[in-house]
């Protein structure tokens, strides 16, 4: 196989040598930020692209007689300029101060897919906001390619699922910073609230090796705004019917050679409610605070170094359990039961960028966090701190008229988790407590290649990192872009993964299951190999864009590590797989987008994921075989009101095997299918909005999620059996204030 793949690369190289001309560039403000999203075409045509996070564009060439390129961004005043024989056009756009009130002529639109090798989903404000967004996890209601999944209904722990896969297996990155793993899996997709949100790129299967070769089923990467993207004071609060608050405030500083960017965010508590009558609460008492800042330096006068800082600290008590259950009295106790989680994490990182020629720059990013956390589920304690520091060095020239491209770099993790396990009062039937010490230095190099051709954009990448008993790994990735016409592209990615598992805090419902927890021998790195193709064609109307798009992505595990708990009852086992794992996922979808007052999403997914033992082809549980998603937004003609409708279809999932229980705990093999409906309603006013909606508007609940309630301290205890909303009808109302 690598003999073949040796031979492609030649032959792609070669081919770049005939390459045809590309327009490239960037476009800036007045004082040299990048303008994200700004929408550049050639006059009279519909071909068009628009600007990356750094504000640089790549548009194919065009031979026609009127060779004018168009640029516009909201707010600035549009720009045309003759090309001629120019092959790169760098732009500042200036101001429009002339109108008294910006008049939004052309929407954002609330998705898009980045014009890159890989098949990137770019998911705007426009998206986050079209529903109450409370968090990142609440980010993806309207989305087909991530599923915000609960894996504890009593703590309402979550992870982020890409492929159908287990979330521990897409990479999740804040502002390109990997700070949502180990001990934060679980809780942090809830702790960055969606209000700070900008931008979230959303990649399935392979992806660049620059951020690691963690990624098996894709990336997310999560951009907060910069103090250029916003307003100088916003404000946001909602409530809910189950009582429970949030606030958030947002403030920038913008000056001519740097602006800062301050946000905090607070969540009290809901109220108490058990509507099942088993004595369990139905809604996860949650206290949380947090406050970021982001410094960017960036002196439009001198080509010195870009430097960004992010700072950020998180502080969150989650509290679920029986009904009498007291925080301050019951931790620990075997009479009332209670699960209580108290965390604390900071963390820092840094960007810093050099340019050296116009064409060659050097970056330096690190980051760094410490994580602390006490946990007790019922009469276990769980006592777990982590300090992780990432950091990379990498290189960006660029060269040829097409502006093809060559990073290379040098990164390093240390990671160190400490997990202590005790168990309070006597339990014969669990055996794992202790402690659990997982450290490693885990230094790579890397280095990645992009060729830009007339049709073909081809990147290949190969990582290697040295791990401290297995010794070197290699991560090969390659991402073929292939336009078919102005409308049409064709995308092709193959890509291995690596990486270390961290079971208990990636796991969590292992601690919160009474389940006997057995490893059968020494745990060692996962590893897997996504192929995928996905193919994105555009229609564009007089009043109408289409955009139509269909993936296929297939993963095969060569060492998988996730528990068994089919094999006996009351346990799980826990051991290197290396028999067939596999994962096929098949998406279609379709937008259309009418006078930019309605647009109209519908898609379907088809997951199937499954492994092999002893000859027999085994589902992997609480994985939906089919999804299907219908997404409506109308707007009046003048932005005023907003009204947005969404339906979630969910087919059977396969349920664990409880043949061997007691009959009364016995459940069926398959969940029910079920349907989710949601709506909310915006008014806008100039710097005011009211937004008010429904979620779960049918009222569908999984009834009696927990295995086991009336004997929460007994083997056969389970919270871990969740498979839909457990919470019913949830209905909201908030505001959002701008202050320019």
């Amino acid at each position: 196989m690598y003999r073949y793949l040796g031979v492609f690369f030649c032959s792609i190289f070669f081919v770049s040598q005939i390459a045809s001309q590309q327009i490239t560039g960037q476009i800036t403000d007045g004082v040299g930020n990048p303008l994200i999203g700004a929408n550049v075409f050639w006059e009279g045509t519909t071909i068009g692209t628009n600007t990356e996070t750094d504000g640089t564009f790549i548009i194919e060439n065009y031979t026609g007689l009127n060779r004018t390129l168009v640029f516009s961004y909201i707010g600035y005043k549009e720009e045309r300029i003759k090309v001629g024989e120019l092959d790169r056009l760098d732009l500042s756009m200036i101001e429009d101060y002339t109108l008294e009130e910006i008049q939004i002529s052309e929407k954002e639109k609330a998705t898009r897919f980045a014009d890159s090798a890989a098949k990137i989903e770019v998911i705007g404000r426009n998206e986050i906001e079209r529903a109450a967004c409370c968090s990142l996890a609440g980010c993806f209601s309207t989305n087909s390619n991530v599923e915000a999944a609960t894996t504890n209904v009593i703590t309402d722990a979550k992870e982020l699922q890409i492929l159908g896969l287990s979330g521990v297996y897409n990479q999740v990155l804040f502002d390109d910073m990997p700070l949502i793993q180990g001990l934060a899996f679980q809780y942090g997709s809830g702790s960055y609230p969606g209000t700070m949100i900008n931008n979230i790129f959303v990649a399935k299967g392979a992806n660049s090796v620059l951020q690691g070769g963690q990624s098996i089923s894709g990336q997310i990467n999560i951009l907060p705004y910069n103090s250029e993207d916003v307003v100088k004071l916003f404000l946001n609060g909602f409530v809910t019917s189950f009582g429970d608050m949030q606030y958030n405030v947002n403030y920038s500083v913008k000056g001519k050679k740097s602006n800062n960017f301050t946000t905090a965010h607070l969540t009290t508590p809901a109220n108490l409610r058990d509507k099942d009558r088993d004595g369990f609460r139905d809604i996860v008492r949650t206290n949380r605070i947090s406050f970021f800042n982001k410094f960017v330096f960036d002196d439009p006068d001198k080509d010195g170094i870009k430097l960004q800082l992010g700072l950020r600290f998180w502080k969150e008590e989650r509290e679920g359990g029986q009904m009498d259950f007291d925080a301050d009295q019951d931790l620990g106790s075997n009479t009332i039961y209670g699960q209580h989680v108290d965390l604390n994490q900071l963390e820092a990182y840094l960007k810093a960028n050099r340019k050296i020629t116009d064409d060659f720059s050097i970056s330096f990013q690190a980051s760094v966090f410490g994580h602390n956390q006490i946990s007790h589920f019922g009469i276990k304690q769980y006592d777990a701190d982590q300090t992780n520091i990432t950091s990379n060095l990498f290189f960006d020239y660029f060269y040829g008229k097409n502006d093809n491209n060559l990073k290379f770099g040098l990164a390093a993790i240390k990671n160190t988790i400490n997990e202590e396990i005790k168990f309070l009062d006597e339990i014969s039937f669990l055996t794992y407590d202790g402690i659990y010490l997982q450290q490693y230095f885990l230094p790579g190099a890397y280095a990645e290649h992009t060729i830009n051709l007339e049709k073909i954009t081809l990147i290949t990448g190969l990582r290697a990192d040295i791990y401290d008993e297995i010794g070197v790994k290699f991560v090969p990735r390659l991402l073929l872009r292939y336009k078919l016409s102005e409308q049409s592209d064709l995308r092709l990615s193959v890509g291995k993964g690596v990486r270390i598992p961290h079971i208990f805090s990636e796991r969590i419902n292992l601690l919160s299951s009474n389940r006997d927890v057995i490893f059968e021998d020494e745990i060692f790195s996962e590893e897997a190999v996504n192929i995928g193709a996905n193919y994105i064609h555009s229609i564009f109307l007089e009043n109408i864009d289409i955009t139509l798009s269909a993936d296929a992505y297939y993963t095969i595990f060569q060492n998988q590590v996730i528990p068994d708990y089919d094999r006996a009852i009351g346990k799980a086992y826990v051991s290197n797989f290396y028999g067939k794992s596999a994962s096929e996922s098949i998406q279609f979808e379709s937008k259309f987008e009418f006078f930019t007052q309605y647009d109209l999403k519908l898609a379907y997914n088809y997951l199937n994921l499954y492994q092999e033992r002893e000859g027999v082809q085994i589902e992997q549980p609480f994985v939906p075989r089919h999804k299907v998603l219908v997404s409506n937004s109308f707007s009046t003609a003048d932005d005023d009101w907003q009204f947005d409708l969404s339906y979630k279809w969910f087919s059977q999932k396969r349920l664990p095997n409880t043949t061997d229980y007691p009959m009364s705990y016995q459940i069926a093999d398959y969940s029910e299918a079920y349907g989710l409906l949601n709506m909310q309603i915006t008014k806008r006013w100039y710097s005011f909005e009211l937004y008010g909606g429904i979620e779960n508007i049918m009222d569908f609940r999984q009834e009696f999620p927990i295995l086991a309630s009336d004997d929460p301290f007994g083997p056969y205890f389970d919270p871990s059996f969740n498979w839909g909303p457990t919470k019913g009808r949830e209905v909201y109302m908030g505001f959002r204030y701008n202050l320019e």
